[in-house]
């Protein structure tokens, strides 16, 4: 059986499917994560839940998730993966997707680690995290600026460790920007020759020659959300605001709802707001492009 070996999420990645979505790793001894096809583990007991087409039952031992019409997949110890398909015909891109985004949030929280669902820029050493809920303009504001040739760190995911010097540091998960139609044509972007799912406008910008594994301090977030009275409106959060405001953007924030995960949230989060400064940008529901990134860039 063939293995691939990869960094994705601050972890090293070995893996029996391909993933040009991942940073290929030239070496390392021993594999964080494994990634594997196989059957599943008999898995009954536990908290079950159901978001979307998604259905998940977590327990002690690990993450049982199963999409609709895709497959089942199995998390467990914070090393390992494992990918049933519902049948053969299955597309692989489709298969990655899950474990690339459901799956690795298991792994991190098994893993006692928290991701946040947010964008990054590298800006002289330190990280600018980008944030907000679907339609407040997160992928718009990306793909501008990209296209001004701010340098990207992270799209989707930041992952946040403990650095050395005690402050929160962010890590990127892997080199792919997705971006929705509208964004790809707002910014003239040519390439859609990877779409990321069959059926959905929306695409995948890979930059793995740009990509950076090392971890930076976050000295910024800025929050996207739509305005109630159609206006622009930038205001600084700080104390329980900012806290309750950056929260609200852990990602699969159902998966850090038991004792131990909550504690783990309050710790980590204070601990990255001694250092950050928290924006939110209100802005209306209609806007030019142009005109957010404007508000965007004047905090950068």
């Amino acid at each position: 059986m063939s293995s691939f070996k990869y960094w994705g999420f601050g972890l090293h990645i070995l893996s029996e499917i391909p993933f040009p979505e991942l940073a290929p790793a030239t070496s390392f001894d021993q594999a964080h994560v494994k990634i594997r096809m196989g059957s599943i583990p008999e898995f009954q007991d536990g908290f079950s839940f159901t978001t979307g087409r998604i259905s998940y039952t977590m327990n002690d031992r690990g993450l049982l998730f199963t999409v609709q019409d895709i497959g089942k997949y199995y998390v467990s110890g914070g090393d390992t993966i494992v990918i049933h398909p519902d049948h053969e015909s299955i597309e692989s891109r489709l298969l990655r997707l899950f474990v690339l985004t459901t799956g690795m949030a298991g792994i991190l929280q098994q893993r006692s680690i928290i991701p946040l669902h947010t964008g990054s820029l590298l800006i002289d050493g330190k990280l600018t995290l980008i944030a907000g809920r679907s339609g407040a303009g997160k992928s718009t504001t990306l793909a501008g600026l990209m296209n001004k040739n701010y340098r990207i760190f992270s799209d989707d995911i930041v992952v946040l460790a403990r650095g050395t010097d005690n402050h929160i540091h962010g890590i990127a998960s892997y080199p792919m920007i997705k971006l929705w139609e509208q964004s790809m044509q707002a910014f003239e972007y040519e390439d859609r020759s990877f779409p990321i799912m069959p059926g959905l406008e929306k695409y995948g910008l890979f930059f793995h020659e740009e990509f950076d594994t090392s971890q930076y301090p976050i000295n910024r977030v800025i929050l996207l959300k739509l305005s109630d009275d159609g206006r622009f409106a930038t205001n600084q959060l700080t104390g329980g605001c900012a806290f309750e405001a950056v929260v609200e953007h852990i990602y699969k924030p159902s998966f850090f709802n038991t004792p131990e995960m909550r504690i783990l949230k309050f710790k980590t989060i204070t601990q990255l707001l001694q250092n950050t400064a928290v924006y939110q940008i209100a802005r209306p529901a209609n806007c030019a492009p142009d005109e957010l990134l404007s508000h965007v860039t004047s905090l950068i």
